[in-house]
This record gives structure tokens, sequence and C-alpha cells, in this order.
């Protein structure tokens, strides 16, 4: 239903120059001026549908199509109310050069979730240095009333080819790795937009504007319609038809999502240049004013890169300290002991060769739950935790909770003697705690220690951890709240 209305309201325009040849100019800039306007309400339409947060693209492009339709009613006010015939008046040709600037902004733009509102006012800066350096550019070759002659009008013309085919080139270099529907949808619209707009242009500028028929109302004048039409067809679908071609590959979304910042820096730098023969100083100012803020937003962006960086591995060491710490007691868990000892195990240089290990057991912990309830069972174990932690002291050494009422000491480099010594501090700090336990035949929480102790290569590291643990049963078989070793 759209396609057809647009196909009637080019017919319509080219009826009304047809059957009224004495108000064919007037008829003319009512469908010049709709188009347009119709482009700019779809685009506007569209980022409302979208979300005003993420659809900066089609903003830019409804200011886009607002630029051009102010410059057609300058042309409107040139030929209708100040009957200035000049093919290229210049605020009306300002306004259509100026037109592409919101597009190299929206082809530009890096859209990467999180940017900083920093990194947007360079590029907003950027733009409007662009715009300023085209408003120099186009009155160092135009008056108000247009070119003073033939040769600089088709200047003005080839200035119009160019920055409609960068327009289109970049348009299509975003298509190309576009990932997203939505970013894809808005690609797509600027590529067919400009694609048709700049082959329209250029054959409407060089072989009617310039050629036969300088002034609107030709019967090529609906030519000019179409692009618009058609950019907001596309802009008015409501659904995206799913992706035919095969998606972009990760590695060329990324190579084009950093790099078309460029492409803006790149429009000024080139205009800039351009300058440098008529306004020397205003051109180098362009240059340094392109360079740096390209050089300000990618140090910018290289900032926020690490900054993101920094954030993931923090959030990584978190993830990583939650999966070796028990989350009852906060002491390190079984994985983080398994791993201690692996560590420790696998050290041989000088007085770091033996490795003595100590397993720890609450005596008659499940009469204790039994008794008091299962909350009184956590909180014991959280005092006897901190009471082991306390106790340990030696730099190195790895206390965790190894699994239920059950705890380890890893003690690289210590031998069984020193073992000893540690394991009897820990099982009084624990019995000084004078915990209720009407299960224990002490009427307290007592501990139990198995200590072993072996050098690396000498015993497999299950050998070592089965002879603790061999002490710790005999610990208990002789009544508990004691101290074992059976090396």
């Amino acid at each position: 239903m759209t396609l057809l209305l647009a196909c009637v309201f080019v017919l319509l325009h080219a009826s009304a120059i047809f059957f009224l040849p004495a108000f064919a100019m007037q008829a003319s800039y009512v469908f010049l001026l709709a188009a347009p306007a119709l482009a700019c309400i779809a685009a506007l339409r569209r980022s409302m549908r979208d979300g005003w947060r993420h659809s900066r693209g089609w903003l830019l492009a409804a200011l886009a199509m607002a630029l051009w339709t102010l410059g057609m009613l300058a042309s409107l006010r040139q030929d209708l109310f100040l009957d200035n015939p000049n093919a290229a008046p210049g605020d009306s040709t300002l306004l259509f050069i100026l037109f592409g600037v919101p597009i190299v902004l929206a082809v530009s733009a890096s859209y990467v979730e999180g940017e900083s509102v920093l990194l947007r006012l360079i590029d907003a800066a950027l733009a409007l240095a662009l715009g300023y350096l085209f408003y120099v550019h186009t009155f160092s070759l135009l008056t108000l009333r247009g070119a003073g002659s033939l040769s600089q009008a088709l200047l003005v013309a080839t200035m119009f080819d160019a920055e409609n085919l960068f327009l289109l080139v970049a348009s299509a270099i975003r298509l190309s790795a576009a990932d997203r529907r939505g970013e894809r949808h808005f690609y797509r619209a600027m590529v067919l937009f400009t694609g048709l707009y700049t082959l329209i242009t250029f054959y409407y500028n060089h072989f009617v504007a310039l050629g036969d028929h300088p002034d609107f109302g030709s019967l090529r004048d609906p030519l000019i319609d179409i692009a618009f039409l058609a950019f907001a067809l596309e802009a008015w679908r409501d659904h995206e038809p799913a992706p035919t071609a095969k998606p972009p590959s990760p590695a060329l979304v990324r190579f084009v999502r950093s790099a078309s910042p460029l492409l803006m820096a790149l429009a000024l730098l080139v205009v800039a240049i351009i300058l440098l023969r008529e306004r020397f100083y205003l051109g180098v100012a362009g240059v340094v004013v392109a360079v740096l803020g390209y050089g300000a937003r990618t140090t910018l962006t290289q900032v926020q890169h690490i900054k993101i960086e920094e954030g993931l591995q923090q959030k990584n060491d978190a993830f990583e300290r939650l999966a070796h710490t028990d989350s009852l007691t906060g002491l390190p868990n079984r994985r983080a002991l398994d791993e201690a000892l692996e560590r420790a195990y696998a050290q041989h240089g000088p007085g770091l060769a033996r490795l003595t290990v100590l397993m720890i057991d609450v005596d008659f912990f499940k009469r204790l739950n039994d008794s008091y309830g299962h909350p009184a069972g956590d909180a014991c174990l959280r005092r006897v935790s901190e009471a082991l932690a306390g106790a340990a002291g030696r730099r190195g050494d790895v206390l965790g909770r190894y699994g239920g009422e059950e705890f380890a000491l890893v003690m690289p480099g210590a031998s069984l003697q020193a073992g000893l010594v540690v394991a009897e501090r820990l099982r009084h700090a624990v019995e000084s705690l004078a915990v209720p336990n009407a299960g224990s035949p002490h009427g307290v929480v007592t501990v139990s220690v198995g200590v072993a102790t072996a050098v690396a290569g000498e015993k497999p590291l299950d050998a070592l951890l089965a002879t603790a643990d061999s002490a710790l049963y005999e610990a208990k078989r002789r009544g508990r709240n004691q101290v074992v070793t059976l090396d």
C-alpha cells in the first residue's frame, strides 16, 4: 500500500507539471518540499517506535532530511520571491551541502553500548567543525545570489557529487558489517537513499540544472522525489525481514565498528585540505581539529576499554574468590585446599620440599546438631573456624574447610615436630572456646587432629592425605580431643 502511494505521489508530481505548465515551478516546489518532509517524518516515526535511546541514526537522518527541506525552501524563496535565476544560490546550496553532515555523523558513530557522553560530544564537535568548513568553502565559491560563472557552478556540482559518493561508500561499509537487525535496517535505508540520491542528483545537477532547464518545473523534477520516497518507505516498514545473506564475520564487525569514527575525521580533514588554498590558516586549523579530535576520541575509547577490562578482571577475581571460599566459614574451600596441596607438593626449593598436613575434625558434631539444631551447628563451625584461624598463625600455611565438620591445614616446608606443635595449639584453642555440647563426654566442643608429613617425590600426595586421615581416625578411636601421628 505504501509503495502504491509513493508511485501515486510521483505521478501526481509529473501530472501537476504537465497539466499546469504556467505554474509548473510552483507546483513542483510543493512536491519537492513534501518528499523530504515525508522522509523526515518517517525517520522520526522509526525513532519513536525503536525508542529514543537506540535510534540516534534515525534521528540524525531526520535532521538531514529537515536540512534538505530547508534548502528547498531557500531555493523557493530565491525563485519565487527574489526572482533569482541563478542555478546555485548560496543559502540553498549551503543547506543542501550541510544535509550530509548529520548523515556523516550517523554512519561514523560506533553505537557501542555504554559509550561515554564525552565521546559523543567529540563527535558532535567534529560535525560542527565540518559544517563550519562547508559554510566557509561554499561562500568562497558562491554569493547569496549564486555562482558567478558556469565553471563555479560546475565546481559546486562536483562538490555535491564527491559528498554524495562519500556518503554512499561510508553507508555501504557500515551495512557490510552490520550484525544487528535494527542496525542493518538503518544502514540498508541509508545505502538505498544515498545510492539513489547520488545517481539522481548527478544527472539532475549536470544535465538539467546546468543543462537545458536551470529552473525547477521540468518533467524530470519527479526523479528527485524517488530517493526520498524510497527512504521513507524503508523507514516506515515495521517488520524487517529475516536476513538471507551470510552474517558478517565478528572480526569484520569489530574492525568496522572500531574504525567508523575515522569517517568523520576523514571528511573534516579532506574539506580542511581543500580550504588551504583559499583560507590557509582556517584550513590548517581544520586539519589540527580533525587530527586532535580523532586522537582524543581514540584515547578516550582506549581508556574506556581499559576501564571495562579492569572491571571484568575485578569481577573475575571476585568470582574466583567465591569459587575458592567456603560460604559458611569464610575459609578456603575443598577446591582451594586441593590446589594449595598440589602447589606446595610441586615445590622443590630449599626448605620447601617437605609438606606437613593436619586433618582436623569436630568431635561429636552430629550429636551437637541433633541436640541444638542446625543453626547452632553452623554457628559452632563458624566459631571453630575462627579459633583455628587465630591459632594457626604461620605465614604460608593454608587453613580451609575440607567438608562437613572437617578442616585441613596445609603447612609447606614444615617438619613433623612443627606440625605436632601447631596441631596441639589448634586443639587447645577450640577446647578453650567452651562451646557447650551435651552429646560430648567432655561437655564442650573439641577437635581431633591427625598429622602426616612427607618429602615431595618420596610419597604420592594421595598417600600423604591417606596417612593424615588414618591418623585422624586413630585420634577418634583413642577417645577424641587429641593429636595423633602415624609417621
